[in-house]
């Protein structure tokens, strides 16, 4: 088998129409790199540039992972338990009811007998699951005309504002939870989502380039990387530059962030120290502790999810003992496949177009590999993501420093 070096030079080659650009990194709990790697261009244009390592990539739903920080960090200072009911705090969301639909394709609206809380939103058991994502919200937002989709101007309380799938707790769906728990913090901070960010995760840091809003951070929209389409013939082409909004009415803790792959490794390298800067101890080994119980319909739910868990698999759930934390989604025992390699305790999420961060304490690494792929769970993309991981996880002599 090629080295994986070899692989990403092939597959990254102009012309080859694999994947046009990719950016990866791993940090240690100091933040040093113990490998860091741009290949390819950005986009497929002629006269594209090699990527750099400096550029700036719409993260998507690597952006719960900050969501989740924020999140903890409000509970630490006391301004809301991870239990307490949120009626008051959200109650737009409070107010939706229970979606069922009836044999004879019309719609039922249950009012919710469970108050929802943060642990709810943090860990996708709220019950407000994406619309595209559930048959029923889909069939009902269709009915009424309405994209299933989130317009990305970040206005929650309006773009998330609709019939919840199941009552809190009550089962696991991918979610607009992160979303509502911006939102929440943004509340009871009193401060856009983006400035509370900015003032308790960035600057702490030394991140510059978080931003929702490219419009007022000139600097890091000039290094903004281009987002590639994978056509039905399987070719991609250049996208519009950039993919979100310019400057969006809000933010949402769901997506919609842009980033550098170095000031994200520092939010990862942060994770994994003795003594973190952005939470306690204590709250970083919640981020790592299962949350679901075993034998729950949330953890069976979870366990066969198509859409958001399979492909960052290796697109295949077999053999895959897992679970979720406040974080995102961890393994309880090793993946262990010819090609494909995850280590017990290892926690990771995904975003949009393709890119994938993951984080292992017993090993003291965390890493992040960024493309800017379109669609979703394209597999030639994921291929790369797949042997990036399993070339870390199980032989990081395979890799070289440059």
């Amino acid at each position: 088998m090629d080295s994986f070096e070899a692989y990403l030079d092939k597959v990254t080659a102009k012309g080859a129409n694999i994947v046009p650009g990719a950016i990866m990194a791993v940090v240690d709990s100091a933040g040093n790199y113990k490998y860091r790697k741009t290949a390819g261009y950005d986009g497929v244009a002629e006269d594209a540039k090699p990527v750099a390592f400096d550029q700036v990539a719409y993260i998507a739903s690597c952006t719960k992972l900050i969501t989740s920080i924020a999140s903890l960090q409000i509970v630490e200072r006391g301004l809301v338990k991870l239990d307490d009911p949120l009626d008051d705090q959200l109650p737009e969301l409070a107010a939706q009811p229970i979606i069922q639909q009836k044999q004879d394709e019309t719609f039922e609206m249950l009012k919710a007998k469970r108050s929802i809380t943060l642990w709810h939103l943090l860990t996708h058991t709220s019950g407000a699951t994406y619309a595209f994502m559930d048959p029923r919200l889909l069939a009902w937002r269709k009915s009424r005309g309405e994209s299933p989709g989130i317009s990305g101007e970040g206005d929650v309380a309006k773009d998330c504002a609709y019939p919840r799938a199941y009552e809190a707790g009550e089962s696991w769906a991918y979610s607009t939870g992160l979303d509502w728990a911006s939102l929440l913090v943004s509340r009871l901070a009193q401060s856009s989502f983006e400035e509370y960010v900015e003032e308790h995760i960035a600057k702490p840091l030394g991140i510059t380039s978080f931003t929702w809003h490219l419009a007022r951070k000139p600097a890091v929209a000039q290094k903004v990387m281009r987002m590639n389409t994978r056509q039905s013939d399987g070719v991609f082409v250049d996208s519009r530059k950039p993919f979100g909004p310019m400057d969006p009415k809000s933010e949402g803790g769901g997506g919609g962030m842009y980033a550098s792959v170095h000031d994200y490794t520092r939010v990862l390298s942060d994770l994994l120290k003795d003594q973190p800067v952005l939470l306690k101890r204590s709250s970083v080994d919640r981020l790592f502790t299962p949350q679901l119980v075993a034998g729950s319909n949330a953890l069976v739910n979870l366990s066969k999810d198509q859409f958001a868990v399979k492909p960052a698999l290796d697109n295949s759930l077999e053999g895959v003992s897992m679970n979720y934390t406040l974080g995102g989604l961890l393994l309880t025992e090793d993946v262990q496949r010819e090609n494909y390699f995850k280590p017990k305790g290892t926690i990771s999420w995904t975003g949009l177009p393709n890119m994938l961060w993951s984080i292992n304490r017993e090993r003291g690494l965390a890493l992040f590999i960024v493309l800017q792929t379109l669609p979703w769970a394209d597999r030639r993309s994921f291929d790369l993501v797949a042997r990036f991981e399993t070339a870390v996880w199980r032989n990081m002599s395979e890799l070289h420093l440059p």
